[in-house]
């Protein structure tokens, strides 16, 4: 289930030459085709729509990827179908804003080595009361809002990126990215919230995703880097913590997307963080190393169940869920009557976390194996199925049936 957009860089957005963010060797100048694996863009969707730190059900569970199963038409272009495009205002924001944020991603893992991608609010207040900024406040909406990902490469660079998504033409999309100003606007202004120190610095990246719809203008997906003018900075000395926030973010979301939400919060908050602190002193509970404990005993519980988990690609433990779609969809010229998807941890990181679920301190201190198989997001697909792996410790699949 291939589907191509143009992507459109604007390199003419980049500093000159000499000048530091260096327009990356990775992308291309102008426009381009992309053939975008859809399949595979839904199962970043679901990596990223996973909440790391609440829980309950999360909207990357499964329901988005069957539904927007049937939103795209059979054409060779990423193209909405009518009863999609003609959705109520509300339900239109949603899909724009998921498709929005999985396409771009999907093609920057595809460019750049990424080996975290990370929530930009979750790391700005687990970082920001470690560095003293306890009164710090993140908006949800507007120019002050944190940008939606920082994204860190193998190398250890960092690239901050903000994502946009419309249905509404190609105009509106260049709204949506912005400005300079000033004032600032649009995703420009929203994705100035950090800045890392020389050496860690990389690309500052807004994307805009105009996604196709019945007679109108075909999907495109355009990228630009405009100069920022970020006020949240985090030293050489802070980058240990900051790797520790990313890892922490990519960890939860695997655990929690393979069902173990117990151990997904403990990896998340841990109790060491002012910031959780702070959350947690409304409670009544007044020992936290009683509360620790009993949190690891639930989470040592979940971690040895075998009771709803399967085994798959070897080694890999998690849950599957089957579902008939309702409606067939095309994969080739085949339909398509089921869906299967599953996501699971390696066996042996399961177990080890099982023997420490809470990590107090950094976790490259902890002496955990599994955190050095953390690595590169590699998504793959093919007509009826992809697959998304992180390193050598999360696997998630999605099988089309005929």
């Amino acid at each position: 289930m291939n589907r191509n957009l143009i992507v459109d860089v604007d390199a003419s957005s980049w500093p000159s030459p000499g000048n530091h963010p260096a327009f990356p060797s990775a992308f291309h100048r102008g426009s381009a085709p992309w053939d975008m694996n859809f399949p595979a863009m839904l199962l970043m969707i679901g990596y990223l729509t996973t909440p790391t730190t609440s829980t309950g059900v999360s909207l990357s569970e499964f329901w988005a990827w069957v539904r927007y199963l049937s939103a795209i038409t059979p054409d060779s272009d990423l193209r909405l179908t009518s009863s999609f495009s003609e959705l109520d205002s509300h339900q239109k924001t949603i899909l724009s804003d998921d498709f929005g944020m999985g396409a771009p991603l999907l093609w920057l893992s595809e460019r750049f080595d990424l080996d975290r991608i990370v929530d930009g609010r979750y790391f700005v207040e687990f970082l920001a009361p470690r560095l003293g900024a306890t009164q710090r406040r993140t908006a949800k909406r507007g120019p002050n809002k944190t940008p939606d990902f920082v994204a860190r490469d193998a190398t250890g660079v960092w690239h901050v990126i903000e994502c946009k998504g419309t249905q509404s033409g190609l105009e509106y999309s260049t709204r949506q990215l912005g400005a300079a100003g000033p004032p600032p606007s649009g995703g420009i202004a929203q994705k100035r919230s950090i800045v890392f120190p020389a050496g860690h610095t990389g690309q500052r990246l807004v994307s805009g995703l105009q996604i196709g719809v019945p007679n109108g203008a075909p999907s495109s997906l355009t990228i630009v880097d405009p100069k920022p003018d970020e006020p949240f900075r985090v030293n050489e000395a802070e980058m240990t913590l900051a790797d520790d926030a990313a890892t922490r973010c990519v960890v939860s979301k695997a655990l929690r997307q393979a069902g173990y939400e117990t151990t997904a919060e403990a990896m998340a908050s841990p109790h060491d963080n002012v910031f959780f602190a702070e959350r947690r002193a409304s409670k009544t509970f007044s020992d936290e190393a009683a509360e620790t404990e009993q949190r690891d005993e639930r989470a040592r519980e979940e971690l040895g169940s075998r009771e709803r988990t399967i085994q798959f690609a070897e080694n890999y433990v998690g849950r599957e869920r089957q579902f008939l779609l309702p409606r067939p969809v095309l994969v080739g010229d085949m339909p398509a009557y089921r869906v299967i998807l599953r996501q699971g941890l390696r066996k042996e990181t399961i177990d080890e976390m099982q023997s420490q679920p809470s990590i107090e301190g950094l976790v490259s201190e902890s002496g955990s194996s599994w955190a050095s198989e953390l690595g590169r997001n590699v998504s793959k697909g093919s007509e009826g199925f992809a697959s998304m792996t992180i390193g050598k410790i999360f696997r998630s699949e999605i099988i089309l049936e005929r």
